[in-house]
């Protein structure tokens, strides 16, 4: 049969094999589609990161600006507080010929009337979050709300949603200090850390859900769950394996705390409390402590955390065990605001009793 043979010129030879050496040792000049994407990608990234930093900055300035302005009014105040109605109507006229809403205008002077040193204010917080920080009256809670949304980075709808779930008003007096003491750069306590109560009402679980269930929902709001625990916790994994006498049991969640630091065992219990879950628990830290704790750490603390507890049961069930171990209870749902004013009437009225 006869063959079509094409003849290429030298030069299409040249290109035609210079063409598959380049690409066969990666000296091709054109673009890896997989090479381009990580480079796309990388760009991106740094743009988002330079963007974020920028409006960073120039909120900041804007925090600063708005107290320097809050300052100034409220020295011009006080220079004619002789005067009846002159703040409210220098407000008012400010307002309009500066184009800022009256609204805005007695929220700069309330925001400076609230952090009358400007020293004391954060540049990690937002003008948002002032926002809602300035709406507190107390000097207590606001302090507290400001000392979390720092500690935790907690973001302006986090912030608000604390505060509308009136967690300050949860906490007893002790917590509460707790809450405001500045972060301590040195190991802390573990009995400062750890709550009585967690609220898990972000979960959205059905009734008659099981441990399994509750699992699954709190690692798929891991970011929720550690801000209810609070900072330098941090996930290490879940359906962590300890095989004792070739017998594979499975921790349900493995935290670690960079403040203490050591790993944290969480174990979950959709029921009351039993005695036998301290056995269980203890016996995992001392496997923790002779086969995964490094020398500088501290040894592994166990949380248990059930539906409910017995105090009594608690008590002589934690009596001699070494290692420690914490119980805690969860909720899912948070309190009505008419259960919350009801228990608060309810403890002023024991208050008052025992005062008698």
């Amino acid at each position: 049969k006869n063959k079509i043979i094409t003849v290429l010129p030298p030069y299409k030879v040249t290109e035609l094999y210079t063409g598959r050496f380049l690409k066969i040792f990666g000296m091709d000049n054109k673009p890896d589609k997989n090479d381009y994407s990580f480079l796309l990608n990388d760009v991106r990234s740094i743009i988002d990161k330079g963007l974020s930093k920028a409006y960073k900055a120039v909120d900041n300035l804007r925090v600063q600006t708005y107290w320097q302005i809050g300052e100034r009014v409220v020295r011009e105040e006080l220079k004619h507080k002789s005067r009846a109605g002159y703040g409210k109507n220098i407000i008012d006229k400010l307002a309009a010929d500066l184009s800022f809403s009256r609204r805005l205008m007695f929220e700069i002077v309330q925001f400076y009337r609230g952090y009358p040193i400007v020293h004391t204010l954060c540049a990690q917080l937002s003008w948002s979050h002032y926002k809602l920080l300035i709406a507190i009256r107390k000097k207590e809670e606001r302090q507290f709300y400001e000392t979390q949304s720092v500690r935790n980075m907690w973001a302006v709808r986090e912030l608000q949603k604390q505060i509308r779930s009136r967690q300050y008003e949860r906490l007893n007096d002790s917590e509460r200090l707790k809450a405001i003491i500045p972060i301590q750069h040195k190991p802390v306590l573990p009995e400062k850390i750890f709550k009585d109560i967690y609220h898990f009402d972000f979960l959205g679980l059905e009734d008659g859900y099981d441990e399994t269930e509750l699992e699954k929902g709190m690692i798929s709001n891991i970011e929720k769950v550690l801000l209810e625990f609070g900072a330098d916790f941090s996930l290490s994994g879940r359906q962590k394996k300890v095989i004792i006498d070739r017998q594979v049991h499975a921790v349900d969640i493995e935290f670690y705390h960079r403040g203490i630091p050591c790993v944290v065992l969480v174990e979950l219990k959709t029921g009351k409390f039993k005695g036998e879950y301290i056995g269980q628990m203890n016996k995992y830290l001392n496997w923790y402590k002779e086969n995964k704790r490094y020398s500088w750490e501290k040894d592994p603390i166990g949380i248990i955390i059930c539906r409910n507890k017995g105090a009594e049961e608690v008590h002589y069930a934690l009596g001699g065990i070494s290692n420690r171990i914490f119980v805690a209870e969860y909720k899912l749902k948070l309190p009505s605001e008419d259960n919350i004013e009801k228990l608060f009437a309810k403890t002023g009225a024991a208050t008052a009793r025992e005062t008698e």
